[in-house]
């Protein structure tokens, strides 16, 4: 997809008497003006996120209902059955939910039906409630588009409380209390809740009706720290967006999960490889999500559930290491199946990707259809069939909603769901082909350009010293919606010859401007190596700056996220660095 765009942004007059002011480095403002944080005020509380500035969970619209169920619940002895999903979102705001019922000494279960059995309450869900005697349900992270399983569960004298974040406002479920930020009518003024947010807020509603001993224990308020962390891992792992009360939970979430004495979370955490130090959004996302995700995906949820629970460190080792073994096995599977996607989408000459096969394992079919779209730069939904139904999950970073080209391709499937860039669908066999050209139809009629690269603002070379760099951490965690800080820096030219990394994806190179060599990683950049060593010129780059790892490289590093030859298409910027 060829960029083009302005130029560099003006400067901000602001922002020295603001760096002034605040004792910052001006390339620290520079990137806060950029973001709309633009008074010492705003900028202090950015800094330290208060998580007691969050919104009275009762704003939600059926927040004083769902509570007032679950306290009849309490007071009767109750059977709960909390109804998960079977991603990372879905696995910790059950366990949220089930640890503080346990507080509080109710009788609740934790159910995350099969991947096989198909997203939310499918007809195992159902059976499963009824034949257990649950008399009040709470979904989390699903249930809000489950029409007729609620409907069902409702007639059998069930009471079904939704949480979730998924979905649409057609064809809205009719439980006996529904919390969805993303509905209208919701109440809520942050509608960018991951699922295990909204089990937090609903833990947090609870709890503050109550009075007793309990609330104050040593048990409580260590159920405090570990439930911040449990939404650290399930926000950033769905990759909601890091702005608003997402920021403020997973800033405190991440700091939670490196002080937890959670045996579940300790186990999680020494597995990983991440003993004695502190935890940040590219840990969780390559680290400590996978090994979760792994059990929903070539076993079953339930073994992370029974992890994040264990009563003990020995328990819990023994529950990490099945998480271990999932893991291995997730990567086996999903090389085989990217090696051969990755051939058969190269041959696809359409605006979009959409295949299918009989043997391709569903689990892993997400991780695949991102590599994929970020390699072909399309939309793509890959399809596993099992007999006549087949089960898709799908990916895209050019700015087309995925959930709203599904929405658009309703009657040729069974069901559908997710979010803009990742989604999921079932479908029958013999409408397949009939939805690749429905689905590319959608895609196109978005008309989506996706034609400028979002950076922060200009920069020179000698402005990046290790010291301004380390203090571009303090803007932190960043990730979906609140990116690493983006420069543009005009006049670079590379030195000595690039070389592609031992992963295969990224190009090393070292780049210069004025008079100041840094290294730099061309981030997915080998389908540009020969026009890297070819060229003799200067380059445009948009880059993130980050200290480096590598000693012999310095301590200053480049992720450049794209580059054009001067003299040739000028390359995009524009001022609006959380825009898709």
């Amino acid at each position: 997809m060829q960029r083009a765009a302005p130029k560099t942004p003006q400067p901000d007059p602001r922002e020295r008497a603001l760096a002034k002011t605040l004792g910052l480095p001006d390339l620290v403002v520079r990137v806060l003006l950029a973001r709309g944080v633009d008074s010492p005020e705003r900028v202090k509380t950015f800094l330290r996120p208060d998580v007691t500035a969050l919104h009275d969970p009762f704003t939600f619209t059926d927040m004083g209902r769902a509570v007032e169920r679950i306290r009849l619940a309490l007071r009767n002895g109750e059977s709960i059955l909390i109804h998960g999903d079977y991603d990372v979102d879905g696995i910790t705001g059950t366990v949220l939910l089930h640890k503080f019922f346990g507080l509080l000494h109710a009788s609740s279960k934790a159910y995350i039906p099969a991947r096989g059995d198909g997203y939310s309450f499918s007809r195992a869900s159902v059976d499963a409630i009824r034949a257990g005697g649950h008399q009040l349900v709470i979904s989390v992270d699903n249930g809000t588009n489950a029409t007729a399983a609620i409907a069902e569960l409702q007639q059998a004298g069930v009471d079904v409380i939704v949480t979730d974040h998924h979905g649409t406002d057609d064809n809205v479920a009719k439980p006996f209390a529904l919390l969805n930020p993303r509905l209208a009518g919701a109440g809520y003024p942050d509608r960018n809740l991951a699922g295990c947010g909204v089990a937090f807020r609903l833990a947090a509603a609870i709890a503050g009706t109550l009075t007793g001993s309990r609330l104050q224990s040593d048990e409580f308020r260590e159920f405090l720290v570990d439930a911040m962390g449990y939404v650290a891992l399930g926000t950033v792992a769905d990759v909601a967006p890091l702005c608003g009360e997402n920021r403020t939970l997973v800033y405190h979430g991440l700091h939670s999960l490196g002080q937890s004495r959670n045996p579940g979370i300790r186990a999680l955490m020494d597995t990983a490889g991440l003993q004695h130090r502190g935890v940040d959004v590219e840990d969780i996302a390559f680290r400590l999500a996978p090994l979760i995700n792994a059990a929903g995906r070539v076993g079953h949820a339930l073994d992370a559930v029974a992890l994040l629970c264990a009563p003990g460190y020995s328990e819990a080792q023994v529950a990490a290491k099945v998480l271990e073994r999932h893991n291995e096995e997730r990567r086996k599977v999903e090389r085989t199946l990217q090696d051969e996607v990755m051939q058969l989408a190269a041959a696809e000459t359409g605006p979009v990707i959409v295949l299918g096969a009989d043997h391709w394992h569903p689990g892993v079919l997400g991780i695949v259809a991102a590599r994929i779209a970020e390699t072909f730069h399309k939309p793509v939904m890959l399809v596993a069939f099992r007999g006549e139904t087949g089960r898709g999950s799908g990916r895209c970073t050019t700015g087309v909603h995925l959930r709203a080209a599904l929405s658009a391709c309703t009657d040729v499937l069974v069901a559908h769901g997710g979010h803009a860039a990742a989604a999921g669908l079932e479908i029958r066999r013999d409408r397949f082909e009939l939805f690749r050209s429905r689905f590319a139809e959608a895609c196109a009629s978005q008309n989506i350009t996706g034609d400028r690269i979002p950076v922060d603002g200009g920069a020179a070379f000698p402005e990046l010293d290790p010291h301004t760099v380390r203090r571009l951490e303090m803007l932190g965690p960043f990730g979906s919606g609140h990116p690493r800080p983006r420069f543009l820096s005009h006049g670079v030219r590379a030195v000595g010859a690039p070389f592609v990394d031992q992963r295969g994806q990224d190009v090393r190179i070292r780049v210069v401007q004025q008079g100041q060599i840094l290294p730099a990683r061309v981030v997915r950049g080998t389908a540009r190596f020969e026009e890297l060593r070819a060229h003799r010129g200067t380059w445009t780059i948009a880059y993130s700056p980050r200290l480096s790892h590598r000693s012999e490289d310095g301590p200053v590093q480049l992720d450049v996220h794209e580059l054009v030859a001067d003299g040739m298409q000028e390359l995009g910027a524009r001022n609006d660095p959380n825009s898709p």
